[in-house]
Order: structure tokens, then C-alpha cells, then sequence
């Protein structure tokens, strides 16, 4: 095995205060220097899996074939939840079996996993609270290297999944929505798309509503920078699902809500 030149990117709930972050990238250096790191992003709210998980599949898709996703918001770490590596759309992954990587699942047709029980691969000594650098970091860092996935232990296809929120229909007048995601701006992002809704789909002038947090919201946009300053309305995000903005502010403040929240479509 050689070392070659190979995209690694990071996603943790870590922030970047403390040495965590820098301890994994150390890690994976010395199993290959020629490593090249992308951050994601280390500012996932603290044990927040769903948070993660949503963040990891909007992110992966954008990177090269080959490339490899180490993520890890882990607050199992040291119990029995197992540690999890797979080769899924021609990306690579290694994270904690607890969810992390469902909505990755979710949105690809085929997927091949292994549990991760090699110790030949581990750094020594495996701490019980730092899985992150002791045992997914090499293990990206030897992926780098050319080892096959099924060396690091046995094939694996019972796995924790996070239920993903689907939208439910109550009558034919009511839709009922979910908040996925709060971003950095406080937008909230829910599982509603464009076609779901007269506004954007085909049954455009046709009355329509959206109820978050006792607010009516029936304001419909395609930019962020349309409407007043403070006012809260709907636009199509880049993720390719609706968010609820507020012009200038925070939607997730202006409401008090976020991931989970329940948003109702009132049509007609």
C-alpha cells in the first residue's frame, strides 16, 4: 500500500475550542500524510444525531467519487452501540452505528456495511470516550490506503436508523409538516417541497396556509430578500425542500421552534 492524495471530510458535534478536531487530523496524518481535510462543519449541537445526519446528506453528494465522510456526533461513545464503515453512492463513511448516517441511507439505492471490529486498525490505547480519534480516524486514514471495507470487520444489515419525518395527510385540506433542520441563520427547514404546496406547484392560486407555533404564515417567496424587514414567509431552499424565513431575523427565534417542530398546511 501507498499513500496517495485522498479527501477526507469531518463532521462532529466537537466545536473547534478544544483539540478534538486537530487530535482526529492528527491521527489520520500519520496512517497518511498526504491526506487533503474539508470540514464540514464542527458546530452540530452537542448529541444532536438528527441534526448531523440531515447536515451529512446535504454536504456528501457535492464531493468527488472516493471521497471519504468521517462523522461523528457519538453520545453512546463506550457503550455497546457499535462503530460502523460503508461504501454508499461511491462515497465512503465511517461513522457510530446510532443513525447517523440515515438520511445517506435514505437517498441511495445500495449500500454495503461493516461493523468496524478489527483492533489491528485501532490507535492504542483506545480511550472509552474518544472513539473519534482513536478508532474512525484510522480507520478513514487506512480507507485512504487502499483497505478493503471488509477487513475491518464482519458485513452488518441490522442498523440503527432515525426515523425520518414523513408528511401526513389528515384530510384532504391538511398536510402535516415537520422542521428537519435550523440553519446558521435561523431558517427553519421542514420536509415540505415546492410541489407540495399550490404556491410552487400546479395548483398555483389557490389558497394556502402554513401554521408553525400558533403563527399563520401565508406569505410565499422565492428569494430571501423579497417581502419587508421582519416579515416571515416561505421559500424554496437550496436543499430542495421549503424553508420559513424571517427577512433580516430568525425564523427559529420568531417562533420559538426547531428540528421536530410540526408545521401545518392548511389548503383552501
Amino acid at each position: 500500500m501507498t499513500s496517495e492524495r485522498r479527501l477526507v471530510t469531518l463532521l462532529t458535534d466537537f466545536g473547534l475550542r478544544d483539540h478534538f478536531v486537530a487530535a482526529m487530523k492528527g491521527v489520520m496524518l500519520g496512517v497518511n500524510p498526504e491526506l487533503t481535510f474539508i470540514d464540514i462543519t464542527h458546530s452540530i449541537p452537542p448529541h444532536d444525531i438528527q441534526s448531523g445526519a440531515f447536515a451529512l446528506c446535504q454536504a456528501y453528494s457535492c464531493f468527488p467519487p472516493g471521497t471519504i465522510h468521517l462523522a461523528v456526533v457519538d453520545p453512546g461513545v463506550g457503550t455497546a452501540r457499535k462503530a460502523l464503515v460503508a461504501a454508499v453512492g461511491g462515497h465512503f463513511f465511517v461513522a457510530p452505528d446510532n443513525g447517523l448516517l440515515s438520511y445517506v441511507f435514505a437517498g441511495e439505492e445500495s449500500r454495503q456495511v461493516y461493523e468496524i471490529t478489527e483492533a489491528h486498525y485501532f490507535r492504542k490505547p483506545v480511550s472509552k470516550t474518544f472513539h473519534g480519534r482513536d478508532i474512525f480516524s484510522p480507520v478513514a486514514a487506512w480507507i485512504s490506503r487502499d483497505v478493503p471495507l471488509d477487513r475491518f470487520g464482519p458485513p452488518i444489515t441490522q442498523l440503527v436508523e432515525l426515523e425520518i419525518p414523513e408528511l401526513r395527510r389528515v384530510r384532504d385540506t391538511l398536510i402535516e409538516a415537520t422542521v428537519l433542520a435550523v440553519d446558521h441563520f435561523g431558517n427553519l427547514v421542514t420536509n415540505l417541497k415546492p410541489a407540495d404546496i399550490p404556491a410552487y406547484g400546479d395548483g398555483a392560486g389557490r389558497p394556502c396556509r402554513l401554521l408553525v407555533a400558533q403563527r399563520e404564515i401565508n406569505r410565499f417567496r422565492t428569494t430571501f430578500g423579497e417581502g419587508s424587514p421582519g416579515e416571515i414567509f416561505v421559500v424554496p431552499g437550496s436543499t430542495g425542500f421549503l424553508e420559513i424565513v424571517v427577512r433580516g431575523g430568525s425564523a427559529a427565534a420568531e417562533l420559538n421552534v426547531g428540528p421536530g417542530a410540526k408545521v401545518g398546511v392548511i389548503l383552501g
